[in-house]
This record gives C-alpha cells, structure tokens and sequence, in this order.
C-alpha cells in the first residue's frame, strides 16, 4: 500500500444571490357599512419569488391575521395565488403575515387591509335633503419598473401587469381606491431586484490576492506581514495561506488555508542526519469564493521538500498526486492540477490533495 508522504486541503464556495419575494398585490380597502365589513368579500394576491432577477419556486405556510378575515394559497408552483376573504367579523384594519418558502428559507411578506366605512345618514338639511353615504367604488393596483427605489416614478407608463425588471433596479406598486364621492387615495410598494453575478451583468471578481505568513500555531490566524511570495517554514512551523478577493461592488471575502511544516528528522545516535519533511499547498488560479455558480479554476498543488519546491522528475520520482472531493475515497483526478468548473460546487467543497507512493 502507498504511503501517504504529504497532503493539504482546501475549500471552494460558491455564493448565491439572496431571495426577494413579491405579491402582485399587497394591500386593500375592503368596503363597510357603518362598523364592520359589508357582507363577504375577496381579493387575491400571487405570490413571486426571485434569486436575483431568476424566478424561482415558492410555497406558502400558514398565514396568520386577526377575527373576520383568512387566507388561503391554491398550492400552485412557481407562483401560488391567495385568496383573502373578509366577513362581517372583520371590524379593524390590519395585516397579514404571509410565510413564503423557498427551499429551507422562509420570508414573511405582508398584506394590509382596510375598510372603507360608510357614514351614517345625516339628519334633513333645511331644504329637507337626506345625508349621503360614501362607499368604495374600485379599486386597481398597476406597477411600474424604475431606476430609483426612494422618489415615486413620474414617467413611464404604469402597467396592471407585471413587467420585466432590469437587474439593480425596482418595481413600484401603486394601488388607487376611488369612492363613491368621486375621491381617490393612492398607495405605492417598492421591491428591490439584486444584482447577480452570472455573465459578468452584475457583482463580479475584481481581484483576487494570495499571501502567505509562517505562524506559531495552526489555529490561531498570525497578526504578522502577509507576502505574495512563500517565506520559508522552519520545522515545527505552520504556513498560512490568505486569499482575498474583491468584488466589483466594493465588497470582499477572506479565506485562510494551513500547513504544517513537520520537524527534521535529528542525528541519530550513530545514525545520519533524517530528511526534510515533505509538505504541499493547494493554489487556486480564480481564488476560493465564486458567485452564482460562476465557479471556473484550476488547483494545482506545490509539493516542498524542506524551503525549496520539489518539480519536474524530482516530483515524479516522488510519487502520484490523487485528488479527492468532501472526504471521499475515490478520486476524482490525479497529477499536479484538477480543473474545477460549476457544475462540481454546490455552494462549498472541499478538496483534498494527497502525495503516494
């Protein structure tokens, strides 16, 4: 059997952009007599979820609100609708609180209600004319995509369907009531649609620097001078890798790797001097953090005999380099690089590489 003489590890991880969820509709003025909900009364809203501008599945729990008022989801996949039915019972404004799940992650969107009460009738004026009462007359929601998610849109055309939202920008809702007097109120929602990554369209790599410190200890991070170039190890020694990479939006992630630099082997007692340690660290041409699957780099290991980097027939000599994925026993390529793409990562992996022979 093959005797393992060096070996090092490191993890890829892939970032994926947050969920955002819409409802197509988010709130309504249900209509009143004097003090409560005139009769049953519905009104839908569909529920859409998005992982950057990407719709994705969504299901809803259970939707909790107050005496007067339930709601109920169709089920319907990628986008379920929600029927909202008010009774007489209902006699106050307030909310609901949806539960949206997207895999194992749930959001709790809101809906708001109203009631448009009637007013009672007013006594015989002096010309012997009765009171009016007001009352909801419609009620219509449109939306409206826009560069800015703070100041309302005053151009562009509002739409009573849902449109394309370009990434980084917003989705205006705008819902007007009109009563009975001729009157309306007007309300707006905004959701904001993320960046991602993919295609260079959005968040992408802008640097991306490896560097290396000798530590004390292997666990906890040295406080020392990084170097881009590797400082040699004394035995007994730990080198600690540093890879920071930077993205286009000002934001940026830190990674660190470790390896130990074995102890020399000492005189024996009439015996001669034992051998320097072998010891190997894994480079990543792209770095370790990726965004929306862009994942696309090459490890390569460097195998070190003593300070000094052992390549070519000297390293051939030494034995066969074996890759292997997430703890594995079989693996899943062998020489001195693997070439990773997207479709090997599922937000993180861990790669191992192991010298034999």
């Amino acid at each position: 059997m093959a005797t393992i003489k060096a070996s090092s590890q490191t993890d890829l991880i892939d970032l994926t952009d947050g969920y955002s969820v819409i409802l197509s509709n988010e709130s309504h003025v249900f209509t009143g007599d004097t003090d409560s909900v005139s009769s049953t009364q519905t009104v839908t809203t569909t529920v859409m979820a998005l992982c950057g501008s990407e719709q994705v599945a969504a299901s809803v729990g259970t939707i909790t609100g107050a005496t007067g008022i339930t709601a109920v989801s169709d089920g319907k996949t990628p986008a379920p609708t929600i029927t909202i039915t008010a009774t007489s019972a209902c006699v106050t404004a307030g909310t609901l609180t949806i539960p949206v799940m997207i895999g194992d992650i749930t959001i709790n969107k809101q809906f708001s209600y109203s009631i448009a009460f009637k007013g009672t009738n007013g006594t015989n004026g002096k010309d012997g004319a009765a009171g009016t009462s007001i009352s909801v007359k419609s009620s219509a929601v449109t939306y409206l995509a826009a560069a800015d998610g703070v100041t309302t849109p005053t151009t562009g055309t509002w739409s009573a369907t849902i449109p394309s939202v370009p990434q980084g920008q917003y989705l205006w809702s705008k819902t007007v009531v009109t009563y009975s007097d001729g009157k309306t109120t007007t309300t707006y929602g905004v959701t904001y649609y993320p960046k991602n990554g993919t295609n260079g369209a959005g968040v992408t790599v802008s640097s991306n620097v490896t560097e290396y410190i000798v530590g004390a200890d292997g666990t906890t991070t040295p406080t020392g001078t990084w170097a881009t170039t590797i400082p040699t190890v004394a035995a007994g020694k730990y080198l600690w890798t540093r890879v920071t990479v930077k993205y286009s939006d000002g934001k940026s992630t830190v990674s660190y790797s470790v390896a130990r630099q074995a102890t020399d082997g000492t005189n024996g007692k009439d015996g001669a001097n034992g051998a320097d340690a072998l010891t190997m660290v894994i480079i990543s041409s792209a770095g370790t953090i990726f965004k929306n699957t862009s994942v696309a780099t090459t490890l390569t290991a460097h195998v070190y005999k003593g300070a000094s980097e052992v390549t070519g027939a000297a390293l051939t000599a030494l034995g066969t380099i074996s890759w292997y994925k997430d703890g594995g026993t079989t693996a899943v390529g062998t020489g001195q690089t693997l070439t990773v793409a997207a479709g090997d990562v599922t937000s993180k992996a861990s790669y191992t590489a192991q010298l034999a022979g």
